[in-house]
């Protein structure tokens, strides 16, 4: 594959990274939601998030109020590799690494409020994982939380309905704590410590923890690849400096991960809830992202891969279910409830490197097969891949999930399009989605490889690209 710098798809990875940091809160925060003008139907819109200047401070786009999975410095770092020279980019990426930096400094201090060394999230949507069986107990908090207090929560409507078959998606009792705590956070202006409080939903979840861990091994990897670059040896040494610390980071934030999420009865890390400090056992797919950046040890790596390999738990035909089949709440239709995502996949894919090559080898495959449809020779629908992400992008600078079900840019989808853009080496031509092929669904049925949830999603495309 041509890594040529100057490539079509390299300049919009670029892009698509340096407009993410566009919206940078400033407390660092890095919103879930950048919201594209003219694009209209998705509810809660940028008017009923409610985020003024005085609360974000001065950003050319509208955001939304919360953040979501802190994978941008691994994206970066993955963007790099694929420049033959890039020397020619070290300012974008120096640029890149600040504002990483300073979305860790925001996590790892206003989002530890206890002092534990592992960071809370506030909403499920900042989990990645909405619906994760996982978090109902936080849920069935937080509706009786905002029935004792009387709160007013807004009625948006919903437009993840119109598109996907509603027994695809989250119920409408979750949608009641999901924009209860929204109201929440206005009342308060979205400042973080009066939310952390008073809110019911304080929660140490495994995926988002675990992506801050692989962030932060992933911006020292880079700032030790710039110092090579540096322009003087004051430089270089300043880089090298930031790197260790960004290390020393890592190894609190995972030593804190084994010391309060990780269950030795079951050999998995679970969820857990922050306020009461009790774990949250249901077996997830996130129970096993420590695999990345070495957060798990050697013996709870075993345990881990014990779990993973089990075909009655997370070994289905097309793995890796979001939750364990054996689980009670295990439904292989609903959104986090048990269907099996690419993301989650990819991430696996990558992590299994270091601990069970055959088997990041044999989750590759089944992953890049589900996406195909079950296409023997997934390399057929490269070029569709790009297609599908040129479809979705906007003005060459961001690239919205889905045109039909997610008009916006979303933070971890934009980060993760970066990767797969990278792979791209000219202009996709215009996507036919009447033709045959892959349709690049949300996720899928862990047991039949039935597609479900929305179509033509670019991060779908994009693993499968950096897949490929």
């Amino acid at each position: 594959m041509n890594t040529n710098p100057e490539s079509y798809g390299v300049r919009h990875a670029l892009n698509e990274l340096g407009a993410i940091f566009e919206a940078q809160w400033s407390n660092g925060l890095l919103p879930q939601i950048r919201f594209v003008p003219g694009q209209t139907g998705y509810r809660p819109d940028a008017t009923d998030w409610g985020v003024t200047p005085e609360i974000a401070g001065q950003s050319r786009v509208t955001t939304s109020g919360i953040t979501q999975p802190p994978v941008m410095g691994r994206c970066a770092e993955l963007v790099f590799r694929r420049l033959a020279d890039p020397t020619p980019y070290r300012h974008e990426f120096l640029a890149l690494v600040d504002g990483v930096e300073r979305f860790h400094d925001f996590l790892l201090t206003e989002r530890d409020p206890f002092d534990e060394g592992v960071v809370v999230c506030l909403h499920p949507w900042e989990t990645g994982t909405d619906n994760s069986p996982a978090f109902e107990p936080l849920l069935q908090a937080t509706r009786r939380f905002l029935d004792e207090r009387h709160i007013p929560i807004d009625t948006f409507g919903r437009a993840d309905t119109v598109h996907v078959r509603a027994e695809h998606r989250p119920t409408a009792r979750d949608y009641v704590a999901y924009f209860g705590l929204l109201a929440l956070f206005k009342q308060y202006h979205y400042d973080q410590a009066p939310i952390a409080a008073n809110s019911p939903f304080l929660l140490q979840d495994v995926l988002f923890n675990a992506t801050l861990a692989d962030s932060l091994a992933a911006v020292a990897d880079l700032e030790e690849a710039l110092a090579r670059l540096a322009a003087s040896p004051t430089e270089a040494a300043s880089l090298r400096d930031r790197a260790a610390q960004n290390r020393q980071r890592l190894d609190r934030l995972a030593e804190a991960m084994r010391d309060v999420l990780w269950s030795e009865a079951d050999g998995l890390f679970y969820a857990r809830d922050a306020r009461r400090g009790e774990l949250l056992p249901v077996p997830t797919v996130s129970s096993f992202m420590p695999l990345l950046s070495g957060v798990a040890t050697p013996d709870q790596a075993r345990r881990l891969l014990d779990h993973l390999r089990d075909p009655a738990e997370f070994a289905p035909p097309f793995p890796v279910p979001s939750t364990a089949l054996t689980h009670p709440a295990f439904d292989p239709m609903r959104y986090w409830a048990g269907p099996s995502w690419p993301v989650p996949n990819w991430f696996l894919t990558r992590a299994l490197q270091d601990h069970d090559p055959t088997l990041a080898a044999h989750l590759r495959e089944r992953t890049l097969t589900m996406i195909a449809e079950g296409e023997s020779d997934p390399e057929r629908w490269r070029g569709r891949a790009e297609q599908v992400m040129q479809l979705n992008s906007v003005g060459g600078r961001t690239t919205t999930p889905s045109r039909g079900q997610y008009q916006h840019a979303w933070l971890w989808d934009s980060a993760i399009a970066a990767v797969g853009w990278a792979h791209v080496d000219h202009q996709p031509d215009p996507l036919d989605p009447t033709s045959d092929g892959p349709l690049f669904w949300e996720y899928y049925h862990p047991q039949t490889g039935e597609p479900l949830g929305a179509q033509l999603m670019t991060w779908t495309a994009a693993v499968y690209l950096d897949l490929l």
